[in-house]
């Protein structure tokens, strides 16, 4: 039975910092907000620095219990710590649970306080996945006199992606795979062994073909990064030798734009208007000295991007 996969890009933050190959519907979570062909003049094929990206363990709606949890979760880290374009980061001990999510079911963050964390530890983005339910529902297939009513399972995955430096939902991804009987077959199944028996089957499948596509999206997403101090002409950003950084790179330094409230109440600022160039002098495993090359002020928490 094919897999299906349905992605969507959210357009709340999309000009500034999302590039992707394209987008299209996913029933009742997200829909499709801009064309292919538009989505795709924000990809970069320009050489870009690694991005720190920091993973969450699966959430474990499908009841699958912990090990099997453990064991997908390291599967999907190992396939995005092959990647030369990423950096991996596990969140620190104790940070992390359901009680952090208000709404887990499709990895969607709500908790500020996660986000803070790991902007805080220099990350790029957070990617957080759910092992969702499994869905049945009842269809009539096929054209009448050869229609037949039928049974799906639907097992799925969920990741979102969820941009630090804008505290912004910037890629959602769901993959899914659907097995379905008949009726009469359905009728005669042990329902909870039958689930049980797909899901183990569909979930490492879908993982893995995740994995792919958040390779992709993130490692095409332009580097963005901060400001972290300012010292008269001694510039402080959060970028180093760790992510490919070398001397003598040159950063646009963008102003804060315009902000927009949350519905948590946090504060979004989205990316403003080129206010000049810095150029790095001293690069360091985690950060970097730079100083002003072209225009200015300069000033902390500043978005930076590696210029053409």
């Amino acid at each position: 039975m094919p897999m299906k996969r349905f992605t969507a890009m959210i357009s709340l933050f999309l000009l500034s910092f999302v590039a992707a190959s394209g987008c299209s519907a996913t029933k009742d979570l997200t829909k499709k907000v801009l064309p292919t062909s538009v989505a795709k003049k924000f990809i970069t094929n320009e050489a870009d620095l690694k991005k720190r990206i920091m993973t969450f363990p699966f959430i474990d709606k499908a009841d699958v219990g912990p090990e099997l949890t453990k064991k997908l979760s390291n599967e999907f880290y190992d396939h995005l710590r092959s990647s030369p374009n990423l950096l991996l980061y596990n969140p620190p001990d104790g940070v992390f649970s359901i009680q952090a999510m208000e709404s887990p079911q499709y990895g969607v963050v709500t908790s500020n306080k996660l986000v803070d964390i790991a902007e805080d530890m220099g990350m790029n983005a957070l990617i957080i996945g759910v092992l969702n339910p499994v869905e049945i529902a009842v269809h009539k297939t096929g054209i009448w006199p050869f229609d037949d009513w039928k049974k799906f399972y639907t097992v799925s995955v969920a990741v979102n992606v969820i941009h630090t430096a804008s505290k912004t939902l910037v890629y959602t991804d769901v993959a899914l795979k659907e097995y379905h009987k008949s009726l009469e077959e359905s009728d005669q199944l042990d329902q909870e062994a039958y689930i049980k028996e797909i899901t183990l089957e569909a979930l490492p499948d879908l993982i893995s073909d995740l994995g792919t596509t958040l390779d992709f999206v993130v490692s095409d997403t332009p580097w963005t990064g901060r400001i972290l101090a300012v010292d008269g002409d001694s510039i402080m950003i959060n970028a180093g030798k760790e992510v490919g950084l070398q001397d003598n790179a040159v950063f646009k330094v963008f102003s804060l734009g315009e902000s927009i409230t949350s519905g948590t109440g946090r504060t979004i600022h989205l990316l403003g208007e080129t206010i000049g160039e810095i150029k790095v002098t001293s690069a360091m495993e985690k950060h970097s000295l730079a100083e002003p090359l072209t225009g200015g002020p300069f000033k902390t928490k500043q978005f930076i991007r590696l210029a053409e």
